[in-house]
């Protein structure tokens, strides 16, 4: 699951969505949504900076750490990400104890 979040100027929320991977098998002809909240959308390629972490832990005070150790690894290499967009994702199921989440930023050009 991966879960893009649209940011204002002071960083907050303004909205978001969640998103998932359609198989390459699937690709060329996905199955249609049954419902008008649900609809397709095809990423570009895109340069993504990522930082993964593990644990159960889904507090918004947590993700905040990890976006700004983010960010400041990126300043050190003067990479500006863009700033109206994070983007959060997790790889195993609920429940199964630890887990793999990441914490990623769109490099400003890819906009």
């Amino acid at each position: 699951v991966i879960n893009k979040w649209f940011l204002d100027d002071n960083y907050q929320i303004e909205g978001g969505q969640m998103a998932f991977y359609i198989p390459s098998t699937f690709q060329g002809h996905p199955p249609t949504p049954t419902n008008y909240l649900v609809n397709l959308e095809k990423w570009g390629d895109a340069v993504i900076y990522d930082r993964a972490f593990g644990g159960d832990r889904d507090d918004p005070e947590y993700y905040k750490k990890q976006f700004m150790a983010l960010g400041k690894a990126l300043a050190k290499v003067d990479i500006k990400p863009y700033p109206k967009m994070s983007i959060t994702a997790g790889y195993t199921r609920p429940g199964r104890g630890r887990q793999r989440k990441e914490v990623m930023l769109l490099d400003d050009k890819s906009m």
